[in-house]
């Protein structure tokens, strides 16, 4: 399906539908955070941020935009 398909479709659903999948989206979100699957800021240095997580480049520092 193409992106303004997509649109047109999600466009067409009522209010109530909207919301259903609005609540799945936060659900899955939750999961995901309460999973640990984010990174999450660990601190500063200076101005670049420690990014944690599990992954090789986990404590590789992020510059600040």
């Amino acid at each position: 399906m193409s992106k303004p398909e997509l649109r047109a479709k999600l466009a067409a659903l009522s209010f109530s539908e909207k919301i259903k999948i609005l609540e799945k989206l936060r659900d899955r979100s939750l999961a995901i955070a309460a999973s640990g699957l984010r990174r999450k800021v660990k601190g500063e240095a200076g101005n670049q941020k420690i990014v944690a997580g599990d992954g090789p480049f986990a404590e590789k520092p992020i510059p600040s935009k």
